[in-house]
């Protein structure tokens, strides 16, 4: 043990602490890094002074700051008098001049210039100078308001507002003015039974945009439509400028898109763009490729959400063109039938269906068939429809049979798609019909009907109320507990 303990003794880890105290030499051998303080305080001193140069700019600077805030100080005291546009500082010209015989104090005074309410001498104006004058000063100028009556909008001394060529001074009036203004426009460009203007004729500029909008859109696929062409439902003749960027060679995609621009504005601009546009594109895709394009059914669904506008500038035009061949019925259908309708909407468009039938039954047309498709269609979405609207749909029904029997030379049967109307019609409207209705539609089926739809629509007639009559109440279900049930 004690060997250990002098062997550990020579092999100590660190010097006595006497001898660290009482070494006179640095008891750190490396040197650290130099401090940041360290190079503050450096600075600091390189830069406790300022040279002759620095100091004349530092009161230069002073100087201007000072007369600056004096400036300031007697602009915003009411009482000090504004500085005129004329002042000068004569000192500027000390330079050049080599000084002025007026003192400061003298020129302070303002005596030289004259006392301010000294009255001023009237001078007469000679007629020629005046009428010199009024060439240089346009009618548009003396209309400006800024010019008549100053920049603080003030009428001058002795002249009323009313009496200026400016007209009224009060901004209310301005605004109103250019409220109504704006207004007969916008009244002038809804109203699509004004006479056009035969004379008109579209500017040059607006020519040649549009024939290269023309020529983007003949060649269009994806991404943002130039901004002239996304204006375009808003601005007066804009038939006229759609006519000349081509619609009929412009791609489906570019239908589409400008389909979503037009369906924004106003009901009567959608028929108007429908029936221009859409419903040829439409019906030439359908007739080459016996379907249609994807972005042509798109152009249909995104024109429904203004149902006015589509069905009077598609629909419509569709149905008593007389040449609806029963597939594009189909398609049309199916767009029918995949967007919802309001019901309001869908009453009217069934009512004008019901006689456009009626007319081309008289004519013995082949559209017949195609009209009443779309009438079973819009049945099927199963409307609450007002007593008007059933009423049309029962009368459909009956003249398109008198027609038939009328022309009974041929004897030609009614066609299917008719007896699968009126069954559709029976089977959700069977309640909504007269006593009356009822037996002449149970007689149209004896003379007219189908082998083998005729049976269910008689059903379906058979089982309804009347109009008007309430459904019988339900009696109370029986328990199975017959305990207060006394026999008779």
């Amino acid at each position: 043990m004690p060997k250990a303990t002098a062997q550990s003794s020579h092999k100590r880890r660190h010097n006595p602490l006497e001898d660290d105290l009482l070494a006179t030499g640095v008891l750190k051998s490396r040197e650290g890094r130099p401090s940041k303080r360290a190079d503050k305080k450096k600075v600091a001193e390189e830069q406790s002074y300022v040279d002759a140069k620095a100091s004349r700019k530092i009161l230069a600077m002073s100087r201007e700051l000072i007369d600056d805030e004096e400036r300031q100080s007697g602009a915003r005291d009411p009482k000090a008098a504004a500085p005129s546009a004329f002042d000068f500082d004569p000192s500027r010209f000390d330079d050049h001049a080599g000084g002025s015989d007026l003192d400061d104090d003298d020129l302070a005074n303002g005596d030289e210039w004259g006392d301010e309410e000294d009255e001023v001498e009237e001078i007469e104006v000679d007629a020629a100078d005046l009428d010199t004058f009024n060439k240089f000063i346009t009618p548009s100028m003396n209309d400006d308001p800024l010019l008549t009556h100053g920049w603080d909008q003030k009428p001058q001394d002795g002249i009323e507002g009313d009496e200026l060529a400016g007209g009224s001074t009060n901004l209310a009036d301005l605004i109103m003015a250019k409220i109504a203004e704006k207004e007969a426009m916008a009244g002038a460009g809804d109203d699509l039974n004004n006479p056009v203007d035969e004379d008109y004729e579209l500017p040059p500029k607006v020519v040649e945009v549009y024939t290269k909008i023309g020529l983007i859109l003949a060649r269009y696929k994806s991404g943002p439509l130039p901004k002239p062409f996304k204006i375009l439902p808003t601005i007066p003749h804009w038939e006229d400028i759609l006519q000349v960027t081509r619609p009929e060679s412009w791609t489906p995609n570019a239908c589409y898109a400008a389909t979503r621009i037009f369906v924004s504005a106003k009901p009567a601009v959608v028929q108007r763009f429908m029936e221009m546009v859409i419903l040829e594109r439409v019906r030439e895709d359908i007739y080459e490729h016996k379907k249609l394009n994807v972005h042509l059914f798109n152009c249909l669904k995104k024109a429904l959400y203004k149902p006015a506008g589509f069905f009077k500038g598609f629909l419509f035009p569709l149905a008593a063109s007389g040449t609806c061949t029963l597939r594009e019925a189909q398609i049309i259908s199916a767009v029918l039938a995949r967007v919802s309708i309001p019901v309001l909407h869908s009453a009217a468009a069934i009512k004008t269906l019901c006689d456009i039938a009626a007319e081309q039954a008289s004519q013995q047309s082949e559209c017949v068939s195609a009209t009443n498709y779309m009438l079973k269609v819009l049945l099927e979405k199963r409307y609450a429809l007002p007593w008007q609207c059933v009423d049309a749909l029962v009368f459909h029904f009956l003249r398109y049979a008198a027609a038939a029997r009328d022309a009974s030379a041929a004897h030609t049967p009614l066609p299917v798609i008719f007896h699968q109307c009126m069954l559709v019609f029976a089977q959700r409207y069977r309640n909504d019909i007269t006593e009356d209705q009822r037996e002449a539609l149970l007689d149209l089926l004896l003379n007219h009907g189908h082998d083998k739809i005729a049976p269910e629509i008689r059903r379906e007639l058979l089982a309804g109320r009347g109009r008007g009559v309430p459904a019988e109440q339900p009696g109370p279900a029986f328990d199975g507990d017959d305990t207060m049930m006394v026999e008779s």
